[in-house]
């Protein structure tokens, strides 16, 4: 195999760490065989080149010659320059630059958006969970975590490739043009007038709305949702965690809408 050239290896590490590096070229890094494997199954063409360990080969040799028969340019990098351009404490040595995905429009019978959630693990595992539910498309409103850094993408475990996500969208002006477009808002709050998930008529078509534990949805988008709605609370708590409530609802939405 042909080594990694100090050049590729700075643009991995530019990636990895700056996210006007990752919006210039319209790329991020995936690192690891678990997402590796998820790309290679689901999004190959947007694979643009592999770099690995010699041990990573050693024990992963199979996945990479399937990258290699996919035409999918591979290179061999040491430990040690793993290391630096890594953005873990343990690289696991395998990283793949891969183009973002284009944007496409919402589609399906629900869209997820958030309100400038920061937190990166929240974010992933939101992505995750609307894969699991069968959301097509997330809305990521200004101020919400980069869902092309590093630690989202590993919060994501592959799922990643299996939503259409809108990054750094205003949701100020969005929100309006999908009602206007027949997407219900549905406000998650702890709003004592809020009506429980379990006594709500889910309408076909519908926009869930979420934002942080500690502000909430912003007064601004609050005032444009059609319904406000709350799990309700059988015990102690000020609240919950944004990513447990987000899979609260959607497990309530497909049980009773499959």
């Amino acid at each position: 195999m042909t080594p990694l050239t100090e050049l590729r290896a700075n643009h991995i590490r530019g990636l990895l760490r700056e996210a006007r590096a990752r919006r210039g070229d319209s790329e991020f890094v995936i690192e690891g065989r678990h997402l590796l494997a998820a790309a290679l199954e689901k999004a190959p063409k947007l694979i643009l080149y592999i770099a690995v360990t010699e041990d990573w080969l050693d024990r992963h040799g199979a996945l990479l010659d399937t990258a290699i028969a996919m035409e999918i340019p591979a290179y061999v990098l040491s430990p040690k320059l793993a290391w630096r351009i890594s953005d873990t404490q343990q690289p696991q040595g395998c990283f793949a630059v891969v183009r973002m995905p284009r944007h496409l429009p919402p589609g399906g019978d629900t869209i997820v958006a958030l309100d400038g959630l920061q937190d990166p693990g929240n974010v992933g595992t939101i992505i995750r969970t609307a894969a699991w539910f069968g959301v097509e498309s997330l809305l990521l409103g200004e101020g919400t975590a980069d869902p092309y850094a590093p630690k989202v993408v590993r919060s994501t475990q592959g799922a990643f490739f299996d939503v259409n996500i809108e990054a750094g969208s205003d949701l100020i002006k969005r929100l309006p043009e999908l009602r206007d477009a027949g997407w219900p808002i549905l406000a998650a709050t702890l709003e004592a007038t809020a009506k429980p998930i379990y006594d709500i008529a889910f309408p076909t078509r519908k926009l869930l709305l979420f934002g942080t534990e500690a502000r909430g949805i912003r007064p601004e988008l609050l005032a444009l949702a059609d319904e406000q709605i709350i799990i309700p609370r059988y015990g102690a708590g000020e609240s919950l965690n944004v990513a447990v409530s987000t899979a609260v609802v959607l497990a309530e939405l497909r049980r009773r809408t499959p």
